[in-house]
């Protein structure tokens, strides 16, 4: 449990610096180590599959602690989030977003983040949306492509 509040606070102040869909995380520097400590206590829990780790699959776990090492490898040798580059910052967001949607059983509600290049520059900006926004823009897209291939009008030669 107060490992989930170590989670929800970084998660909280990382949502504070993503509002909305377009954010930037430099406005705002996270401390390294109590996201290492909250990781630490996540570990043990998962580890030991007591508290709300229990009912977590063993694909789950495995899948969490993998993420985990990949993120704690990531952020190694670092104090702030200042010293992470937008690639690892998005990597280490979205990471725990991911963590957290699994702990709390709520997948579709985690936020998601990628950077994508702005028409006309070379710079990149930070889009974050909810896992369900991202996947109901892919169906409509995909709807929409479908849907411009058919014409019930046309004459053939």
């Amino acid at each position: 449990m107060r490992a989930l509040r170590f989670v929800s606070a970084a998660l909280l102040s990382l949502a504070l610096v993503a509002p909305a869909a377009f954010a930037s995380v430099d406005s705002r520097v996270l401390m390294l180590d109590d996201i290492r400590t909250q990781q630490t206590e996540i570990r043990d829990g998962v580890e030991a599959r007591t508290g709300r780790y229990k009912d977590l699959s063993s694909s789950q776990r495995s899948e969490l602690l993998t993420k985990q090492a990949r993120m704690l490898q990531t952020i190694e040798g670092k104090h702030s989030t200042a010293e992470l580059n937008d690639q690892q910052k998005t990597e280490v967001f979205n990471t725990l977003e991911w963590i957290e949607a699994v702990v709390n059983n709520d997948g579709e509600d985690r936020m998601v983040c990628e950077r994508r290049p702005v028409l006309g520059s070379t710079r990149k900006e930070r889009v974050c949306k909810t896992a369900t926004q991202w996947r109901e823009e892919r169906e409509a897209a995909r709807n929409m492509m479908d849907s411009r291939g058919s014409c019930m009008d046309c004459k053939s030669n």
